[in-house]
């Protein structure tokens, strides 16, 4: 795509793992493979919560300027205070309803129901509650992953790679409803999302760019190329690579 329309730049996004060793060479090709196409490649690991999203979010983000504009990508300043469950999600703790009980209209806000149902041994390994004061946990494309309602205390643990619901407290834990994690991305209340099974409106929601992660992006991005004036080029320049904060080029 990016060699027959030519774009002044491109973004590209990817979970943290492609940065692991075994995927070295295989990162490296896609970077060379920009490069080659007349890009100045910029990439790095950003997290969500430092860009306005209330939850962490790791992902690999990798920008690329053509040559012809002599620029590399820099991603913005991060926020000085990282929002967290609470300004997120506080107003809603008390609408939310159970999936199976009562259709869309009954719903307070769109979305606004939970999946129930048991929860795996793979899920009971850790602690999946994040308290009011901080950042929610990474929003899965799944309901059966989804993150605990911050209501209830955290997971004890009782053995190695167990955990249990604190005893006197298990009617506190449930998932976070769709429209709770459509909040933790950082979507609009108005935006909704359409589905007839719920765990396809976790998987939509999962599945997503947070809202305000890729604002932040795109403004950086366009302030940046807002001086640039586009012009036709006869030939591909190779383009450079770079890690965020590194002047080291290859």
């Amino acid at each position: 795509i990016l060699a027959e329309t030519d774009p002044q730049f491109f973004l590209a996004e990817n979970v943290s793992g492609i940065l692991f060793p075994k995927n070295r060479r295989a990162f490296s090709n896609i970077l060379e493979g920009f490069c080659k196409l007349g890009y100045n490649v910029s990439y790095g690991l950003l997290n969500a919560n430092d860009y306005g999203v209330p939850q962490d979010r790791e992902r690999v983000i990798i920008v690329g300027y053509r040559s012809d504009t002599r620029l590399h990508f820099e991603p913005p300043r991060k926020v000085t205070e990282r929002p967290t469950l609470k300004n997120a999600i506080w107003d809603l703790r008390h609408s939310a309803k159970p999936a199976h009980n009562g259709s869309e209209t009954e719903l307070k806000l769109v979305n606004h129901h939970y999946l129930t149902g048991g929860f795996s041994t793979i899920y009971m390994s850790r602690n999946r509650v994040r308290q009011w004061h901080q950042p929610s946990f990474t929003i899965q494309a799944g309901g059966r992953h989804a993150p605990l309602h911050p209501q209830a205390p955290v997971m004890e643990l009782v053995g190695p790679d167990m955990r249990q619901f604190v005893p006197g407290a298990e009617h506190l834990y449930r998932r976070m409803s769709v429209r709770e994690c459509a909040r933790v991305q950082t979507f609009p209340d108005d935006f909704a999302f359409e589905y007839r099974n719920v765990n396809d409106g976790y998987k939509m929601v999962g599945n997503a760019v947070p809202v305000e992660f890729a604002r932040r992006l795109a403004s950086t991005i366009a302030k940046d190329l807002s001086g640039v004036r586009r012009r036709r080029r006869r030939k591909r320049v190779r383009g450079t690579v770079r890690q965020f904060g590194d002047n080291t080029l290859f």
